[in-house]
Parts: structure tokens; sequence; C-alpha cells
């Protein structure tokens, strides 16, 4: 078992007794503002940063990131959900030591 299996193991419960839509809202926000922020200084030209975030472009750019974020952390979701029941089969199964 690695590291990372041993941190899923531990940590995923918690994850989960928070719920799947906290998990979801902060991941895809979380994606949303770094690509803001990234879309942000792509534009970067004339105009300054209160112009490009009160522009319809980049309104719309997030929203997009935000439902694009939102499809991305149900999938992780599943499976973190799906690799956590595995590990705790296989852990269940060997002796300890």
């Amino acid at each position: 078992m690695t590291s990372k299996d041993e941190y899923l193991l531990q940590t995923w419960p918690k994850q989960q007794a928070k719920g799947k839509t906290a998990y979801m809202a902060t991941h895809s926000l979380i994606y949303a503002v770094l690509v803001g922020i990234i879309t942000i200084l792509f534009d970067l030209g004339d105009a300054s940063v209160k112009d490009i975030i009160l522009s319809k472009e980049f309104l719309v750019k997030l929203a997009l990131f935000t439902t694009i974020g939102a499809i991305m952390a149900n999938y992780k979701w599943k499976t973190n959900t799906k690799k956590y029941e595995a590990l705790k089969e296989q852990h269940v199964g060997q002796p300890k030591l």
C-alpha cells in the first residue's frame, strides 16, 4: 500500500462526513478562481483588472469554469469513493503487524 493510499484511507471518511455538496463547491470554486486568475493575466492589456472582472466575457468564463470544476469534482468524488471502498476491503483482509 502506498502512502497516497494510506492518506486516502485516513482522510476520505472526513471528506465524506462534510458532504458531497461541500466537496464539489469547494473544488469547483478553486478551479474557477485559478482559471479566472490565469484568464486575467492573459487579458491584461490596456484594460484595468476591475474592467476585466466586471466584463460579460469574464463572467461567462467564470460560470463555465465553475461548471467544469463541478463536473470534475463529481468525477473525483466517485473515483475516490470507489478507491476508498476497495482499499478498505483490502486493508481489512491484511494481518495487523
